[in-house]
């Protein structure tokens, strides 16, 4: 494991998936997963992360992931990031409605 996947790897809880998107794109990966390193919007006491695509919070982190033990998912989800650049993924500030 070489320098850059350490960093790669603390990176995950700025990395999610859309489960929303992933089911209206037919499971196309590069539409459902984005990179938002701002803050979570809390609702309802919970810390929540809207997709900036569809505003659905049905979104999880890879961090999420792998903590649950996900691991074939999350192994795909990051061969998906590692092919493509990060702007393809990144996620403007104010794209993302911060209601509570």
């Amino acid at each position: 494991m070489g320098l850059l996947d350490v960093f790669r790897k603390s990176e995950r809880k700025f990395w999610f998936v859309c489960y929303n998107c992933m089911m209206q794109s037919g499971h196309d990966e590069l539409k459902s997963i984005f990179y938002y390193a701002g803050p979570p919007t809390v609702v309802k006491g919970r810390p929540l992360t809207p997709c900036p695509r569809c505003q659905n919070t049905n979104t999880v982190s890879f961090q999420s992931l792998q903590d649950d033990g996900a691991e074939a998912q999350l192994w795909g989800l990051e061969q998906t990031v590692k092919k493509h650049p990060r702007s393809t993924f990144e996620v403007k500030t104010e794209g993302i409605k911060t209601t509570s």
